[in-house]
């Protein structure tokens, strides 16, 4: 039998008489990524895995058309076999790294591998990745699923047995406290992200495997911490503020030597301490820091590429699989939420990944939760509820690639730059991204919390909360930036209508959240949707008498700040914000102890009591007088403006006033009438000069702040010197920095404030105005 005919029956012959599978016709998007294609019809591996539409073109080969007309009458024949074949193939096998591909896991002398593109001289073009993958196949998924599932059963099992024996290492704290800690954790934080695995590490914490460090057992009790009653953690007894301080101090130590080589478990200790640093408010530079060399790490590692293979060091297990997506999913959403928080650019594209949102271990999925973690008033009455943790997340990665679509267009640093066919393109689209994702919640995730017998746990709350803020964030820019003068009224209107609808489900979500668990403990996430919820609402309030829904609302979103900034201090300054905007719009604020998060839909009530009760109460949103509405939004921003744009020219505009008695200042200097003419000019000649180099360097480094009050600041000198001494060296040189500080100050200042708005022309055109007459 020749080769060819081997070849036709799905089998090669190579040269050196090994048999070969042969590889079948890729579908396009594999053939576009280049990875390995299972050939599966109607869909393969791949597209399953990564959600794509599968579609196979077929394209003409020419040194191979004439073979390929000898085989097909034998292909057509072997057809249905291999069909049977390939319908046991995995479907969510990761992405196999063809010789195409542009990027490889590079394994060092010392055994640690990293990840390297095709720029980089590490990459090797003939490496046997593709032998390697095919030599090492995996299970179907389903086997998969069930082993994981049943390993983390036992280790749950063997948790206690470790305990009682005395294997796990908690560091040197006491057991007894190191255990109270960690169930805190798996209770609270880690539903939140997923981003440590519980199987692995407590297995790992018995015996110092791979998947425990002390590093990131201190990072879990300084995050635990603040969420304990117990004393022994707080350094100050009564301010919770100082609670796992000693476990901070910890983690510095660790943390030195552990920046030198990337590791999981360091990652996973980053993330951590980036969640509960941000909570503290004057840690944000810390946390942002945590974050971006976790994101480092995982690039270095190669965990945002999911690989079949490490260039053949070793074999990763369904376990290693399954504990590098979660930490690369778990990085992608703090990156998309901490950027969200600080309003910074986002660190990881998702177009520099390949990593699908799939999860196996389902076991925490159905796994029964009680909020231990959370301080309650309805303890004794919350039976508990499933813990729905695989599919929170997994929907929270997909709702988070749509946040990352929201930072990077319409709050990127060139918006500005788009046409208003362009934003209103992108509105479509990221709201048909946001309504497609509701649609597709399943049954037990899509939760009406003024329907449900029973409240989801708190990480399905903040999903929805995120959600929400998303609809928020999408909108607003439509209704309160420049964007809403080039853009039509219905735009606007249907903007805020968004904005009102998804600002009223935030603080049903709050009240709902508040009867089950208190707000007092809420993650920071549940702030942040308070808070972007209560802008809304303030609005709408100043156009409402006293006692509406819509000032209940902004109360209940008051209350809940009231009640959480215990735990999140950062809270404090979402406070200031809002209590400014209230003022701003004339909106009352009410006494701190008179404000309280609406209760009374509890169990006296049947679900939906309080919508119909506040339906019937007042009119509808489309009753309101929306425009007004719409236009105390752009109000608000031209207020802020107007009132910088008159006042700060005021100073220095008032200072050249000096020119009309520098005749006078002059003559006591006690010259001759020729040298007092002759002295004059050097000053303005001084000015000229450093006017000059102050613009120069003020657009060489884009900076405007420090190079308008320095000037300032020096006319403040100079005018002093001319009053407080009366020596004449003193005097002259006082002068000239008072010429100096000036007009170099003041030409910045004119030129910062008409390009302080850069649309609507308009806007920018009165601005101009302003400034000219000041």
């Amino acid at each position: 039998m020749s080769a060819n005919d081997d070849s036709a029956g799905g089998q090669v012959v190579t040269a050196t008489g090994r048999t070969r599978k042969r590889v079948a016709e890729a579908c396009t998007f594999c053939r576009r990524r280049k990875i390995k294609c299972s050939a599966e019809k109607p869909q393969c591996a791949s597209c399953k895995t990564y959600g794509a539409t599968c579609h196979y073109e077929h394209i003409d080969d020419g040194h191979q058309a004439v073979a390929r007309s000898r085989k097909t009458p034998r292909r057509e024949n072997a057809a249905q076999p291999a069909a049977s074949m390939v319908e046991s193939t995995p479907s969510s096998q990761p992405a196999a790294l063809t010789p195409n591909s542009v990027s490889r896991i590079v394994v060092s002398a010392n055994g640690s591998s990293s990840y390297h593109g095709r720029t980089s001289t590490l990459f090797d073009q003939g490496s046997h990745d593709r032998s390697t993958a095919e030599a090492h196949p995996r299970m179907p998924d389903e086997w998969i699923e069930r082993g994981l599932v049943a390993e983390a059963a036992r280790q749950r099992q063997l948790e206690t047995v470790n305990f009682r024996h005395g294997k796990l290492d908690f560091d040197g704290v006491e057991p007894e406290l190191g255990m109270h800690l960690l169930s805190l954790h798996w209770n609270r934080q880690h539903h939140s992200f997923l981003s440590t695995y519980r199987p692995a590490f407590m297995r790992d914490m018995a015996c110092n495997g791979p998947y425990f460090s002390k590093l990131l057992l201190n990072a879990i009790y300084f995050g635990a911490a603040k969420f304990s009653p117990r004393h022994e953690v707080r350094r100050v007894a009564d301010d919770v503020r100082t609670a796992g301080w000693q476990f901070r101090q910890r983690v510095r130590e660790l943390l030195g030597g552990s920046l030198d080589k990337s590791e999981i478990t360091t990652i996973q200790a980053l993330l951590v301490m980036t969640n509960s640093l941000f909570a503290l408010g004057d840690e944000r530079s810390a946390a942002w820091l945590y974050a971006g060399l976790a994101f480092r790490m995982i690039v270095d590692l190669g965990i945002h590429v999911d690989t079949v293979n490490l260039a053949g060091s070793r074999k990763l297990s369904d376990e290693d699989y399954e504990i590098r997506r979660r930490v690369f999913w778990a990085a992608f959403v703090i990156d998309k939420i901490q950027s969200l928080y600080q309003g910074r650019p986002i660190s990881i594209k998702e177009s520099d990944t390949l990593v699908p949102i799939k999860f196996q271990d389902t076991y925490e999925e159905l796994d029964h939760w009680t909020p231990f973690a959370y301080s309650t008033q309805s303890d004794a009455t919350y039976l508990g509820s499933p813990a729905y943790s695989v599919s929170t997340f997994t929907h929270l990665c997909q709702l988070s690639v749509i946040l990352s679509d929201i930072l990077s267009t319409i709050y990127a640093e060139r918006s500005f730059d788009s046409t208003p066919g362009e934003l209103t393109s992108k509105l479509e689209s990221i709201h048909l991204k946001l309504t497609t994702w509701r649609s597709r919640l399943p049954e037990h995730l899509a939760v009406d919390v003024k329907k449900a017998p029973v409240i989801p746990p708190p990480h399905v709350l903040s999903l929805h909360s995120l959600y929400n803020v998303l609809t928020i964030l999408l909108h607003r820019p439509f209704v309160a930036d420049g964007h809403l003068y080039n853009t039509s009224r219905s735009i606007s209107v249907n903007s805020f209508m968004a904005c009102a609808t998804a600002a009223d489900d935030i603080v049903q979500l709050l009240r709902a959240y508040d009867r089950a668990f208190s707000v007092r403990r809420a993650p920071y996430l549940i702030s942040y949707a308070t808070y972007v919820a209560a802008t809304i609402h303030a609005h709408i309030a100043a156009r409402r008498e006293p006692g509406s829904d819509a000032h209940n609302n902004l109360y209940t979103c008051l209350a809940v700040f009231r009640e959480n900034q215990e735990t999140n201090w950062a809270v404090r300054r979402a406070i200031t914000i809002v209590q400014n905007l209230m003022k701003r719009l004339g909106v009352t604020s009410p006494n701190p102890d008179d404000t309280q998060i609406d209760r009374d839909t509890s169990a006296e009530n049947t679900p939906g009591t309080s919508s119909r009760r506040s339906t019937d109460r007042e009119p509808s949103l489309h009753s309101l007088d929306i425009d007004s509405i719409i236009q105390s939004f752009v109000c608000e921003r031209e207020q802020e403006t107007l009132h910088a744009t008159q006042t700060a020219p005021a100073g220095p505009t008032g200072t050249q006033s000096f020119e009309d008695f520098l005749p006078s200042i002059m003559k006591n200097f006690h010259f001759s009438k020729l040298t007092t003419h002759l002295v004059q000019a050097p000053p303005y000649a001084i000015a000229y000069a450093i006017a000059c180099t102050l613009a120069y360097t003020s657009g060489r480094f884009q900076e405007s702040y420090f190079h308008i009050i320095a000037p300032i600041i020096m006319s403040a000198v100079g005018c002093s010197m001319l009053i407080g001494t009366l020596n004449i060296g003193a005097r002259y040189f006082g002068l000239i920095l008072l010429i100096s500080g000036t007009y170099s100050g003041l030409n910045l200042q004119f030129s910062w404030e008409t390009t302080l708005v850069p649309a609507p022309r308009s806007k920018k055109a009165a601005l101009i105005a302003i400034a000219n007459l000041s």
